[in-house]
């Protein structure tokens, strides 16, 4: 008995006509680029792949090409599948070279942890060497700022085929499986639902983790629908269970396609919360330039849901969520609030975009994971108080302007503050009546330096 081919999954991205499509189709075995509910094959057969999705046979492998058209849609696959997708094809046309969206494409794998990249430099046949050389050129210049482990070119015509035979070769050198979770609770994006005559609503979508099988109960998240399956199959062919790594279509006739949209999860009932702020660390994209503020609107794509979110920065101090202005460093953490509840977990893969500015820019603002399911409710705000050195002593020195009364130079005591000079100390007992305060510090300061001490107020944040 034979062993099962393994599936995995590339992704294809690159710029609008720089021939990804038409490499999948000279690639691909399977149905490509047509809408499920709309291609004759997919009326004959009842169900098959979703848009966008090809298959092909190489080597011990069956192959998966995620075709996303549209950038937006790009970027939902590879966010989404970021925990599926083992390696991505990047097209580059060698008539006009890398574009903005090529660079926008690349900071999308690099900061979703895809780390083998086969570069195919396409359209071969519409230029000279030269041409093709400047992109390549071009291209190991952008990449030499990323991150990736393994990056390989290859030149390529679609029209011709030349080329097609070391793209086949190059693109097995490079696979590598991701190890798949199949023990965890089940869970698949959806990316397209549609009704088939007899059988009721079909949802198609590549399994992120888990097992399902025929006749298990299923949940719609975030609506917390539930439903039996009926029916599995993988790219045309009748299965009675199909586990993390396979492309499935899953008949759900419980279900209403109505009331499903791109993005929605089918899961192991209770295993994902819904909410509509969650907690999140990002690092900010290297490219972009402009700040991240509180109160900012961005969009959010969160897995394969894109929801337009109000950042709220924060920063921790002494193991406190504290509110800021503003996110300084590269590494920040956020709560995101939403307008609806989404479906989510922690471990979630999160990218943050401004559609505000024009597509010439770099619009991908930072990239993270979810932390908590649910942002901390009470969070703090930070205020200074200033004080002033009045007197130095020999064990300690005295300070004035930190509280204005003996009572509240009580309350402060054992907090830290720091001076300007950077010398940090303890708040000790207060002196006389008038809230002077004694402090004790690491290193020594001087008559009149300034002193400040932070007072955290809690605020909490709306549901």
């Amino acid at each position: 008995m034979t062993e099962e081919p393994v599936t995995v999954h590339v992704g294809l991205t690159g710029h609008i006509d720089h021939g990804k499509t038409a490499l999948a189709a000279a690639l691909s075995e399977g149905v490509f680029t047509a809408g499920l509910d709309r291609h004759p094959q997919a009326r004959q057969r009842g169900m098959t792949i979703d848009l966008g999705f090809t298959m092909f046979h190489l080597g011990d492998y069956v192959v998966t090409l995620v075709d996303a058209p549209g950038h937006a849609d790009l970027i939902r696959s590879v966010v989404a599948g970021a925990s599926i997708i083992d390696m991505a094809i990047l097209t580059v046309a060698a008539d006009e070279g890398p574009k903005v969206q090529t660079g926008e494409h690349l900071v999308v794998l690099d900061s979703m942890g895809i780390s083998s990249l086969l570069v195919a430099i396409t359209k071969i046949d519409l230029v000279g060497r030269e041409q093709v050389e400047r992109v390549e050129r071009q291209m190991r210049s952008i990449l030499s700022d990323l991150s990736f482990d393994d990056v390989r070119f290859v030149r390529v015509s679609a029209k011709t085929r030349e080329g097609l035979d070391e793209l086949r070769q190059t693109l097995l050198d490079m696979l590598r499986p991701r190890p798949r979770d199949r023990d965890g609770p089940f869970l698949m994006p959806i990316d397209h639902a549609f009704p088939v005559r007899g059988h009721g609503t079909v949802v198609t979508g590549t399994i992120l983790r888990g097992c399902i099988s025929s006749d298990n109960l299923v949940e719609l998240a975030p609506q917390g629908l539930r439903a039996r399956v009926r029916t599995i199959q993988t790219f045309g062919q009748s299965r009675k269970a199909a586990c993390a790594g396979d492309r499935v279509g899953i008949n759900v006739p419980d279900l209403d396609h109505r009331d499903i949209v791109r993005g929605y999860y089918l899961c192991q009932p209770h295993s994902l919360a819904n909410s509509p702020q969650f907690l999140v660390r990002l690092q900010r994209t290297r490219l972009y330039s402009g700040r991240v503020t509180s109160g900012m609107r961005l969009s959010a794509h969160v897995g394969m849901r894109a929801v337009t979110c109000e950042v709220i920065p924060l920063v921790e101090i002494e193991g406190r969520l504290v509110l800021c202005e503003e996110a300084e460093d590269e590494e920040f953490l956020a709560v995101l609030r939403s307008s609806r509840p989404i479906a989510i977990e922690p471990g979630m893969r999160v990218l943050l975009l401004r559609t505000d500015l024009p597509p010439t820019t770099m619009r991908i603002v930072a990239s993270g994971a979810v932390r908590w399911t649910t942002s901390p409710t009470t969070v703090y705000r930070r205020t200074v108080r200033r004080g002033t050195v009045h007197r130095l002593r020999e064990a300690d020195v005295l300070v004035v302007g930190l509280a204005t009364r003996r009572e509240r130079a009580l309350q402060l005591r054992g907090l830290r503050v720091r001076a300007a000079g950077g010398a940090v100390g303890t708040i000790g007992e207060p002196f006389g009546t008038k809230g002077v305060v004694s402090i004790s510090f690491d290193s020594p300061v001087t008559e009149g330096e300034e002193v400040y001490l932070d007072v955290f107020r809690e605020v909490r944040l709306g549901g």
